[in-house]
C-alpha cells in the first residue's frame, strides 16, 4: 500500500491521507460538541462578563490579564477564548469546537515535526512523510486525549502542545539546514526557541519545556551527525540557547525538592514525596491508557487513587519504580543503538519522561490528570510507525522474506487506527451528555468522593433529592470526612428541610480541620458557608457556630483566609440585621494585607444592597484603595495596573458614591414625607386660636 511503484509516483498521497485522518478525527469529535462547561471552565472563563460585553480594546487587555491559572496567568490561552465569546455566559459548543480545530492543528505540526525527525534518521523523504503522517494520526485519535480536548478550559494545555510542536519543527527543520550548510539555519533554530518557549509558556506553564526538548532530540536524533564536535559556533549556540534554559529549568524544579525530606503537605493529603512515589504508579496507568485503548472513559475524577505511602504500600509501587528505572536506562542505551527504530523507541521514551518533569513529580499538584499527558505523549507512536513503513531498497518493494510480516503490521495498525477511532467517538458522544457522562464516570470511580458528589447534584437539580441524599450518605460512609460530600449533603438537606443526625456536627469538625490554606479547600468552605446561609435544616444559629469553627483552623490567621472568613462573619451579622457589626467586620477584613483591589468596592455594595448606603460611604472612606500601591510584576500587578491606568476602579468607585449619596437622598426626602401628615394637623389645629386671639389677623 505504502511502499510499491505506484504510490512512489505520487508524491500528494501523504498529504491526502492526513487529511483524511484529519478530517476522522474532526469527525468522531463531532458528538462531544453540544457538552457543557465543567468546574475550572467556570472559574477561568467568568471573567469574560467582568466589565460587560467585551466590545473595546481595554476590556481585551483587563481580560487577558486578569487570569489566576499558574504564574503566568497564562494570558494568550485567555486571548484565544475570546475567539468563541466576548461576554458571559456563554454557550460551551463554540469553545468546543475550537478546540477541537486546535487539536487537528497539533496534528498537523505532529506529522511535519515526525517526517523531519524520520530524515534525520536517514529515511528518505516519501519514507519520512509516510512515518510522520501515521504516528501523528494515531496521536490524534488516541480515546485519551478525549478529556482534554472537550474541556474547555485544557485548551491552555494544547496551546502549550502547538508552540512546543511547532518551535520543536522549526528547530529541526533549521538544525537540517545548518547540516546541508543552506542559508537561514540559525534564524530559524534561534527564532523556533527565542519565540516558541515564551509563546507556550504564556499558554502554560510547562511550555517551558521546549528548550529541554530540543535538548534532548539533538542527543538522541539530530545530534548523531556530529556537527557540535565540529562545529564551534554550533557548539556554543547550543549551549546559550538549549543547555542553559533547561539547566535553569531544573534548578527551579530542584527548589521544590527539600519539601520531599522535609513532607511539608502544602495542603494536600500526600506529601511531596508520597507525591513522587505515587506518580510511579500513575505514569504506568498512563502508558497502558494511552497505547490500549481501554473501553472506560476515565473522565476527570481520580480522587480515589490510592496514595503511596511507601516502597510497598501498595505493593506495586517498588516494581512501577523499578521498572521505570530499567525503561529509562534501556531507552538512555538507545541513544546509540545502530537500528533507527531502536533509537525512535528510545527517543520517545526519554521525550515522555521529559514531558512530566514539572507536572508528574514531587512538585505538589493533584495525584491524576489525563491532560498531562498530551505533549510528553507525541512521539509514543513513532517507532511503530518507523516500522510500518519499510526502507525501499534500489527503488522499489521490501525485500520478499519482510512482505508477510509487513502486511500484518499494516492491517493491525488499520486496526488500531479504526478501534482508536471508535472509542474516541463512544468518549466523546459520552462527553456530549452530561447526565449519562455523570453516570458514567460514578460507575467507574464508586470510590472517588468527587464523581459521587457531581452525579449526586445533577440529581439534585433535576429535582431527586432523595437519589442525591441517598448516593451521599453512601459516599460518606466510606469518606466521612469527605470535604466535597459534605458540602453536598449540606445542600441536599437544605433544599430537604432536614438534615440527618451527625451531619451538623461532622460540618464544623470539617470545617474546623480544613486547610484553608489551599485556595480550592477556601473556595469550597466559603461556598459552604454561603449555600447555608439562610437554611433552616440545621437550626438557627448554625450558620455562625461553622464561622467560628472555621475560624478555628490551623489557617484561619492566614491574611486571605482571615479576610474571607471575617467577610463572612460580616455577611452573617447583615443578614440578621446588625448592620454596626457587618461594617466593623468589613472593615477589620479590609485591613489586613494583600487586599485584593475590588473587594473594598464590592463589600461597600453590600451594605448600601442592604439598606446602609451610609455604612458603605464610611467604609469607602475609612479605608484608601490598594491601587495606590502596587507592587511586584505578576500577571495579578499588571492586570491592577492596566485597570487602574483605564480608571475603571476610580469610574466605578464614583458611580458607586453618586447612587449611595442617591440613596441617602432618597431616604432624607422620604423621612421628611413621613413626618410631615403629622405636623399638619398640628399646624391645622393652631390655626384658630392664632385667629382668635388678641391682636390676631382678623
Amino acid at each position: 500500500m505504502i511502499g510499491d511503484e505506484s504510490a512512489r509516483r505520487r508524491p500528494w498521497l501523504p498529504v491526502l491521507a492526513l487529511l483524511a485522518l484529519l478530517g476522522l478525527t474532526w469527525l468522531v469529535y463531532w458528538p462531544g460538541r453540544s457538552g457543557g462547561f465543567l468546574f475550572d471552565d467556570y472559574s477561568n472563563l467568568d471573567a469574560l462578563g467582568n466589565y460587560g460585553p467585551i466590545d473595546r480594546w481595554w476590556k481585551v487587555v483587563a481580560f487577558v490579564t486578569s487570569g489566576f491559572a499558574g504564574p503566568t496567568g497564562r494570558p494568550l490561552a485567555l486571548a484565544s477564548f475570546l475567539l468563541d465569546a466576548r461576554d458571559w455566559p456563554a454557550a460551551a459548543q463554540a469553545f468546543k469546537l475550537t478546540n477541537v480545530a486546535i487539536h487537528l492543528a497539533c496534528g498537523v505540526l505532529l506529522a511535519g515535526l515526525l517526517r523531519a525527525l524520520s530524515r534525520a534518521l536517514g529515511a528518505e523523504d516519501r519514507r519520512a512523510a509516510w512515518i510522520g503522517v501515521l504516528a501523528a494520526g494515531m496521536w490524534m485519535l488516541d480515546p485519551f486525549w478525549v478529556s482534554t480536548t472537550l474541556y474547555v478550559v485544557q485548551r491552555m494545555a494544547m496551546l502549550a502542545a502547538l508552540f512546543v510542536f511547532a518551535g520543536l519543527w522549526a528547530y529541526a527543520h533549521g538544525r537540517e539546514r545548518l547540516r546541508q550548510r543552506r542559508r537561514g539555519a540559525w534564524p530559524w533554530m534561534s527564532a523556533a526557541i527565542v519565540l516558541g518557549t515564551p509563546l507556550a509558556v504564556l499558554s502554560k506553564e510547562n511550555g517551558a519545556l521546549l528548550p529541554l526538548l530540543a535538548w534532548l532530540l539533538e542527543a538522541f536524533v539530530l545530534g548523531r551527525d556530529g556537527l557540535a564536535g565540529r562545529s564551534r559556533g554550533f557548539a556554543l549556540w547550543k549551549l546559550v540557547f538549549l543547555v542553559l534554559p533547561s539547566l535553569l529549568l531544573l534548578a527551579y524544579l530542584a527548589t521544590y525538592l527539600p519539601a520531599v525530606w522535609e513532607g511539608a503537605r502544602g495542603g494536600r493529603a500526600f506529601t511531596p514525596g508520597e507525591r513522587l512515589l505515587s506518580e510511579s504508579r500513575i505514569v504506568w496507568t498512563y502508558l497502558r491508557d494511552i497505547w490500549t485503548a481501554r473501553a472506560h472513559d476515565g473522565g476527570l475524577f481520580h480522587d480515589d487513587v490510592a496514595v503511596s505511602t511507601g516502597w510497598l504500600h501498595p505493593l506495586d509501587t517498588l516494581p512501577a519504580v523499578l521498572g521505570l528505572l530499567a525503561l529509562g536506562l534501556a531507552a538512555w542505551r538507545a541513544r546509540t543503538a545502530r537500528s533507527a527504530a531502536w533509537v525512535a523507541a528510545g527517543t520517545a521514551v526519554m521525550f515522555y519522561f521529559a514531558g512530566q518533569l514539572i507536572e508528574s513529580t514531587w512538585i505538589q499538584l493533584e495525584l491524576v490528570f489525563e491532560h498531562r499527558n498530551y505533549l510528553p505523549a507525541a512521539l509514543m507512536f513513532w517507532p511503530l510507525a518507523w516500522l510500518a513503513v519499510p526502507e525501499r531498497r534500489h527503488g522499489g518493494a521490501p525485500p520478499s522474506w519482510c512482505r508477510p510480516s509487513l502486511r500484518w503490521l499494516r492491517l493491525a495498525m488499520l486496526g488500531w487506527i479504526a478501534v482508536f477511532a471508535l472509542q474516541t467517538a463512544r468518549r466523546a458522544s459520552e462527553w456530549g451528555e452530561p447526565f449519562q457522562q455523570a453516570l458514567v464516570w460514578a460507575g467507574e470511580h464508586p470510590d472517588s468522593p468527587r464523581a459521587q458528589g457531581y452525579l449526586a447534584n445533577l440529581w439534585s437539580r433535576a429535582g431527586n433529592q432523595a437519589e442525591a441524599a441517598r448516593l451521599l450518605d453512601a459516599g460518606l460512609r466510606l469518606h466521612p470526612r469527605s470535604l466535597v460530600l459534605l458540602i453536598d449533603r449540606a445542600g441536599v438537606a437544605c433544599v430537604q428541610g432536614s438534615a440527618p443526625p451527625g451531619l451538623a456536627q461532622a460540618l464544623l469538625g470539617a470545617a474546623a480541620a480544613a486547610p484553608l490554606g489551599n485556595q480550592v479547600v477556601q473556595y469550597q468552605v466559603g461556598r459552604l458557608i454561603a449555600g447555608l446561609r439562610g437554611c433552616g435544616a440545621f437550626g438557627a444559629g448554625f450558620n455562625g457556630q461553622l464561622l467560628a469553627a472555621a475560624l478555628r483552623s490551623p489557617q484561619a490567621d492566614l491574611p486571605q483566609v482571615r479576610r474571607d472568613l471575617l467577610h463572612q462573619q460580616a455577611l452573617h451579622q447583615l443578614a440578621h440585621g446588625d448592620a454596626a457589626a457587618a461594617y466593623a467586620l468589613d472593615l477589620r477584613a479590609l485591613r489586613l494585607p494583600g487586599l485584593p483591589p475590588g473587594a473594598r468596592l464590592r463589600f461597600a455594595a453590600e451594605l448600601g444592597s442592604a439598606g446602609h448606603p451610609r455604612l458603605a460611604l464610611r467604609l469607602l472612606d475609612a479605608v484608601a484603595s490598594p491601587l495606590a500601591h502596587i507592587h511586584g510584576w505578576s500577571m495579578a500587578s499588571w492586570n491592577q495596573r492596566w485597570l487602574r491606568h483605564v480608571g475603571f476602579y476610580r469610574q466605578s468607585e464614583s458611580h458607586m458614591r453618586r447612587v449611595l449619596r442617591q440613596q441617602i437622598a432618597a431616604a432624607a426626602v422620604r423621612s421628611a414625607a413621613a413626618a410631615s401628615p403629622a405636623r399638619a394637623p398640628a399646624a391645622a389645629a393652631s390655626r384658630p386660636a392664632a385667629a382668635s386671639s388678641p391682636g390676631g389677623p382678623a
